[in-house]
C-alpha cells in the first residue's frame, strides 16, 4: 500500500509539513510505503483552458512536473493526503 503525501505549503518547517509528516510517519508504522512531495519546488503549469486536452487526449503542459511527478504518482498510490495550509491574519 502507498500513501502519497502532497505537502502544499511553502514553508518546509511549519505547520502543514509537521502533521503531513505525523501522518505519513503513523501510516509506516501500519507498514504502508509512504512519499512525500513538497508542491512549492515543483514546476507546475497553470491550466490555460485551451481545449488541447479535449481534443487530443492529453494536456499541452506535458513537459511540467506534474505529468513527470505527480500524476504517476497518484496513479500508484492507495491514499492521497493533500496537506494546505489555511492562512487566516483576522
Amino acid at each position: 500500500m502507498l500513501v502519497l503525501g502532497l505537502q502544499g505549503s511553502p514553508r518546509k518547517k511549519g505547520n502543514t509539513a509537521y502533521l503531513l509528516s505525523t501522518m505519513l510517519s503513523e501510516a509506516e508504522k501500519k507498514g504502508a510505503e509512504t512519499m512525500q512531495v513538497h508542491v512549492p519546488d515543483l514546476n507546475i503549469a497553470p491550466c490555460i483552458g485551451c481545449g488541447f486536452c479535449e481534443k487530443k487526449g492529453y494536456c499541452v503542459n506535458m513537459d511540467d512536473d506534474m505529468a513527470h511527478t505527480i500524476f504517476p504518482a497518484i496513479r500508484r498510490a492507495d491514499l492521497v493526503i493533500l496537506a494546505s495550509p489555511v492562512y487566516f491574519y483576522n
